[in-house]
């Protein structure tokens, strides 16, 4: 299990949560009702920005 702490550029807010898989930089989060791009990775801080929808996702 791995524990992330996310914040957004320019806020003081944060959002804790886990993960079953290790996030790295480019990867897209889905929290409830939220998705979330990760702009960037250090060690378990997370800078995010918010995403509106996703229309496709291919690998």
């Amino acid at each position: 299990m791995y524990y992330y702490k996310g914040a957004f550029r320019d806020a003081d807010n944060f959002i804790y949560f886990k993960s079953d898989v290790t996030l790295a930089e480019n990867d897209v989060v889905i929290l409830g009702e939220k998705t979330y791009f990760i702009e960037s990775v250090q060690k378990e801080f997370l800078l995010l920005q918010k995403v509106g929808s996703i229309v496709e996702v291919s690998t």
